[in-house]
């Protein structure tokens, strides 16, 4: 009778332990990854030494759908694309893009005042943005590729009178995340820069005449 019920006593805990294995494997296969999250460095401005008497508002920028999500993009082919599921952007890259281009005209001093369109504030020209591409790109040596296209509308005149379009891909040192963040940070600052300096030249070039006095 003793050793029956040692071998039942016996069964009973590796059938115990047996079930515990179990709910510990499918807690842990329940358990995905842990998200992390990655932001934009914004770029050194130099404050100009030129001031224009100048309102701009800073329209909302469009994007395709996919660079309207916070997940980070990959592109491993001409016409094949993924999306990093626990690596994303603290916000959508039109967002970002919007609010480094906005901080970036400010910080440089040139223009009477730079608001966002949303605040409903008056302005004299309209900047408006399209992101095309932001994403990594597979390859020896791994890319990241940033389009972006900007305009200058003018709503007196309801012209579009300036336009440029940025496109550069950008190597990455290395084929981890951080690198790949890294490289689109310089690429999209380079951007932001670029296109800034061709809004002051054409609005330095191109003054608007003054406001006719009032009668």
């Amino acid at each position: 009778m003793r050793e029956v019920a040692g071998m039942s006593f016996r069964k009973s805990a590796s059938a115990a332990a047996l079930a515990a294995g179990i709910v510990l494997l499918l807690a842990g296969c329940g358990a995905g990854r842990p998200i992390k999250y990655y932001s934009l460095d914004p770029p050194a401005v130099t404050p100009a030494p030129q001031k224009l008497d100048v309102s701009l508002l800073i329209g909302r920028f469009r994007a395709p759908t996919l660079y309207r999500d916070t997940r980070i993009v990959y592109r491993t082919g001409a016409n094949e694309m993924g999306l990093y599921e626990e690596h994303r952007w603290v916000e959508a890259p039109a967002q970002m893009v919007e609010e480094m281009l906005l901080e970036s005209l400010r910080k440089g001093g040139r223009y009477k005042s730079v608001q966002p369109v949303s605040s409903n504030a008056q302005g004299d020209y309209i900047v408006r943005g399209r992101i095309e591409r932001f994403e990594q790109v597979e390859g020896k040596p791994i890319t990241a590729r940033v389009w972006l296209r900007m305009s200058l509308y003018d709503p007196k005149t309801g012209e579009t009178v300036w336009a440029h379009v940025y496109e550069h891909d950008e190597g990455a040192a290395g084929a981890d995340l951080d690198s790949i963040v890294a490289a689109l940070s310089k690429n999209v600052q380079s951007g932001v820069l670029e296109l800034c300096a061709g809004i002051d030249q054409y609005l330095a070039e191109h003054p608007r005449p003054p406001a006719a006095p009032a009668k």
